[in-house]
């Protein structure tokens, strides 16, 4: 049995979603949304259309993600009985991963970069002094297995990297700063 954590974020309301994966073959799952479960039976069908039966109700869902170039924007929208709902659906690291790189700053300001979640740094892609632009990758932090790559969210230079290669990191380390 797998299971899956995500948020998925209605109207601007999170909700946090855990999906059980009880047998994939049969496309058997207990979904549970902000505590309250849900026995699903999934089937996809030849198209974007997803069939499942939720406690015995039977829906035909059409999904449709609206950037599939990146992999932290999950705006999809969904198409029940008629009626489409937007909404916004990450898995949990992912959804910290952004929230990382949408830290509010003042253009012209100092802004430092953290670590979205308790890792180990494996290495950094830019030296203390090095001009960057917007988007560019900073640093690679390992967390659960899985690199990733925080990148600057505006063109600056590095005044100063805090932390070292292979030291572990907590959630919201400082690892450098750009002004």
């Amino acid at each position: 049995m797998v299971m899956m954590k995500f948020i998925a974020t209605l109207e601007g309301v999170e909700h946090e979603v855990v999906v059980d994966n009880h047998d994939s073959d049969q496309g058997l799952y207990t979904v549970s949304v902000s505590g309250k479960a849900y026995q699903v039976d999934a089937r996809s069908v030849p198209s974007s259309i997803v069939t499942v039966l939720i406690n015995n109700k039977s829906f035909d869902i059409d999904l449709d993600r609206e950037n599939n170039s990146d992999p932290l924007d999950g705006k999809i929208a969904v198409r029940v009985r008629g009626r489409v709902v937007r909404l916004e659906f990450l898995e949990k690291r992912r959804k910290k991963m952004k929230e990382a790189q949408m830290v509010k700053f003042s253009r012209d300001g100092v802004i430092e970069i953290n670590s979205p979640m308790p890792g180990k740094v494996l290495r950094y892609l830019v030296q203390s002094g090095d001009e960057v632009k917007e988007g560019q990758g900073l640093v690679v932090v390992e967390a659960m297995k899985m690199e990733n790559e925080l990148q600057a969210p505006k063109d600056g230079t590095i005044r100063e990297i805090i932390t070292k290669v292979g030291m572990p990191v907590d959630s919201g380390t400082t690892l450098m700063v750009i002004e």
